[in-house]
């Protein structure tokens, strides 16, 4: 009886635990892509040892007790989990359960004829206009028509749109205007 139990108990936790992935995955964050500088959390069900907390260094890499080196630049935090459940399933935990959320975003730079220049935390749904905002909004140099785009990988993107979203590691730079 106490065996019967025991796998209920396993085949809800683990439905639980795959509904708890599905409506997070409806969500902006699901297909949100790792990067140096992300903070994460990782949580392996009944294994208080494997859990932590960290940080994505330079490199793009982790070290992950039994497992080493994990390289998560690259990857959502979804694929990451099924990456951990996987290695720990071959020959360390039986089922595993394992669930990786974000606990702080890399930033966002605002720079030039803003109020207050400087870093922000990226947060899903961020525009260039929401970002303006956050940083106090325009100066009154500021060429409102001249917004340019430095997105994380270098491409630079001219006059852009107040709509257009950005992504952490873009830098907003507002040009100062000449009138």
């Amino acid at each position: 009886m106490k065996k019967i139990i025991s796998i209920i108990l396993v085949l809800t936790l683990g439905l639980f635990m795959s509904s708890v992935v599905s409506a997070s995955s409806k969500t902006e964050v699901h297909d949100y892509l790792l990067g140096a500088g992300d903070h994460i959390q990782i949580l392996v069900f009944n294994e208080p040892d494997l859990s932590m907390k960290v940080i994505i260094d330079s490199s793009g890499n982790i070290i992950y007790p039994l497992i080493g080196k994990l390289q998560l630049a690259g990857k959502t935090p979804n694929q990451v989990a099924i990456d951990i459940r996987n290695r720990l399933k071959d020959g360390y935990i039986n089922h595993p359960m394992v669930t990786v959320s974000m606990l702080e975003f890399r930033p966002v730079y605002v720079s030039g004829e803003v109020k207050t220049p400087g870093s922000y935390e990226y947060q899903p749904g961020l525009t260039v206009e929401k970002i303006i905002a956050v940083a106090g909004g325009f100066t009154d140099r500021a060429d409102r028509s001249d917004i340019d785009l430095r997105r994380s990988n270098g491409q630079l993107l001219k006059d852009v749109i107040v709509t257009q979203a950005i992504s952490p590691g873009d830098i907003v730079i507002i040009d100062q205007s000449f009138f």
